[in-house]
């Protein structure tokens, strides 16, 4: 559906077809540039998303950046990845160093007489979560992870090109990028991009989305302010477990709900849940089996590459490709998983944050004047 609407922000819109051409623009300029690792920072945008697109599709590693981070903790993090260029919106999303500072003839993008090689391999995507041990842990996913997660849901959720779908949720986060992204592009259906926490409750009336994917924070603020609209068909939580009464709400308010079940290093891909019994589903093609103590561990191409530069991370949680989630659950008498605890070194906000206890409890230690901590 090349003349169909791919991308709308507020009242920009981009079909298919100038989508696509703008995306293998930018893949093709980048590839001018020597180096591997790009990290990408902005709200999110039409240019945030191309310039996404176009690091992975230049066969860079996109380094994706919470925008909203202090500048200090934003170049520690650089840092500690060792990326070699920086895309921002800052900078107008113009190449520079690490610095911030652009890089000579950066902002000269005409590639007209260039051409794609459709050979070349793409780049991985990195994003950082909480663990037990480090409050930003990078995380590398590859496209055949991403990919495995779009179809994992379009199996159990229907997503075509006559719907909308609306796009609140942070990029840099898997739910976000994967559910209210990737996937309904992969479906040919409108990306409605939010105009941020301003217009939280009013995009949904602006846009007419059909399908909604967000947090439980974000649902019950909109269920508060009466925000869903009649368009309004499916709706896709995630980053957080869904409240029971929360999702009898929007099942009352006649809308399919799925509530989603997985974490960075799955890929956000390991169940789903749209019964009321709160038991979820195993995507197809995800392997998931309890060890001896319930721990919950999963298998298959949902699985992360590794921890960034950290063998000895990636070995304690990837054993013989199993990834041990540290989520403890068991199996109901249909075969569906129930979650029973979540990993007790993190702490899972609605908002889909997750805080490492251990570290926030030792930086509140530190401070001057607290003897002990704890985090609940």
């Amino acid at each position: 559906h090349p003349d169909k609407t791919a991308v709308l922000y507020d009242t920009f819109a981009a079909d298919y077809k100038s989508f696509f051409e703008d995306v293998v623009k930018k893949a093709l300029h980048l590839q001018r540039f020597p180096g591997k690792r790009m990290a990408l920072y902005g709200p999110a945008s039409y240019r945030w998303i191309v310039n996404m697109l176009g690091i992975i599709l230049a066969g860079k590693d996109a380094v994706l950046v919470d925008f909203f981070l202090p500048q200090e903790m934003r170049s520690q993090l650089l840092k500690k990845i060792g990326v070699d260029y920086t895309l921002s919106s800052t900078n107008q999303y113009i190449l520079a160093d690490q610095e911030g500072i652009i890089i000579s003839g950066a902002d000269k993008d005409v590639v007209d007489d260039q051409e794609y090689d459709t050979n070349t391999v793409e780049g991985n995507i990195i994003m950082f979560t909480a663990t037990p041990n480090e409050s930003d842990k990078a995380v590398v996913l590859t496209p055949a992870n991403l990919l495995n997660t779009v179809n994992a849901i379009s199996s159990h959720c229907p997503c075509d090109e006559t719907d909308k779908v609306l796009s609140q949720i942070a990029l840099h986060h898997i739910f976000g990028l994967v559910y209210s992204l990737l996937w309904p592009l992969t479906c040919g259906a409108c990306v409605c991009v939010g105009r941020g926490l301003r217009h939280i409750d009013a995009d949904t009336y602006y846009y007419h989305p059909t399908i909604l994917p967000g947090t439980p924070s974000m649902m019950e603020y909109l269920k508060k302010v009466k925000a869903f609209n009649k368009e309004l068909k499916r709706v896709l939580i995630g980053g957080a477990s869904c409240p029971f009464r929360l999702f009898e709400y929007l099942r009352d308010q006649d809308l399919c709900v799925y509530s989603v079940y997985g974490m960075t290093e799955s890929s956000g891909c390991i169940a789903v849940n749209k019964d009321m019994d709160g038991s979820y589903e195993i995507y197809a093609g995800t392997n998931v089996e309890l060890a001896a103590d319930g721990e919950i561990l999963v298998s298959g191409p949902c699985v992360m590459e590794g921890y960034d530069n950290d063998p000895e991370a990636s070995a304690a949680i990837l054993r013989d490709g199993v990834l041990h989630t540290g989520d403890y659950g068991r199996f109901n008498h249909h075969g569906r998983l129930v979650l029973m605890k979540r990993d007790p070194g993190i702490l899972l906000l609605p908002t889909g944050e997750k805080i490492s206890r251990k570290v926030t409890n030792q930086a509140i230690t530190d401070l001057n004047g607290i003897a002990e901590s704890y985090l609940t």
